[in-house]
């Protein structure tokens, strides 16, 4: 498949390359700083179809997204503030100027934006959740006022997979917490609903190597995840490392 890849060489652009290679994708990258990518990756840099740019660079991004089918941006993060809104909306806005409406186009986004089963709230409604975290809010509803057939990766915390390899016993939702039924959550405060989110922090501390094989394993158009966010977490039992503080 042909993908192209945005941030290839951050914690999670890494991971997807390096998958993307093994899986024998026709890949190109964009990156802002070609050096870091051939320090990272060295001779497989001649297996990939190399674009230097600024990612805010609408033309440049237009121009290497000429016969894609697929693009994965993981470029910029919601740190980056208000200039992390503007990043989704030009990639967005240029998959369906160059792709069409139907353009494939996948995208990272936080446990926080995903729906509470049983009620009508965001993890984004609760007490306590940072504000920074509106901003996947506000790029969720940008892709939903596209035609664009986008998928969401909502993820808790993550970090290196201690053996370099994603699981293949991870739960996954579409739109909902992957680990909570309606049952309980409807009958929950939102104090208790934030209680339950943050004991729940641990089972959805992932890998970047699991966030980039769920999304390599969902690239086709029109699939499960056509138009969702995708939750993430750990089998029953199974905690990651890294905690979220509220």
């Amino acid at each position: 498949m042909k993908i192209l890849l945005l941030g290839a060489t951050g914690n999670s652009g890494q991971r997807l390359l390096q998958l993307g290679l093994e899986r024998g994708h026709d890949l190109t990258v964009f990156v802002r700083d070609k050096a870091k990518l051939i320090e990272q990756i060295g001779d497989a840099v001649s297996k990939l179809t190399l674009v230097v740019g600024d990612v805010y660079d609408a033309s440049a991004l237009a121009t290497a997204m000429q016969g894609q089918e697929v693009v994965i941006n993981a470029a910029g993060n919601v740190n980056d503030g208000d200039s992390f809104v503007h990043l989704i909306d030009v990639v967005a806005t240029q998959v369906e100027r160059v792709m069409g409406k139907s353009g494939r186009l996948w995208v990272f986004a936080g446990a926080a934006l995903l729906d509470i089963p049983g009620t009508a709230l965001m993890g984004t409604d609760l007490p306590k959740i940072p504000t920074q975290f509106q901003r996947h809010k506000e790029n969720y509803r940008r892709l939903q006022a596209s035609s664009l057939d986008w998928s969401m990766l909502c993820p808790g915390p993550m970090i290196p997979a201690d053996n370099g390899r994603a699981r293949t016993d991870l739960r996954l939702s579409a739109d909902v917490w992957p680990f909570a039924s309606p049952g309980i959550t409807r009958l929950l405060p939102r104090v208790g609903l934030l209680v339950l989110f943050g004991r729940n922090i641990g089972a959805m501390t992932i890998s970047y190597e699991d966030a980039a094989a769920v999304i390599m394993n969902n690239l086709d158009p029109k699939g499960q995840f056509s138009r969702k966010r995708v939750g993430i977490a750990l089998p029953p039992g199974v905690r990651g490392k890294k905690k979220l503080d509220f």
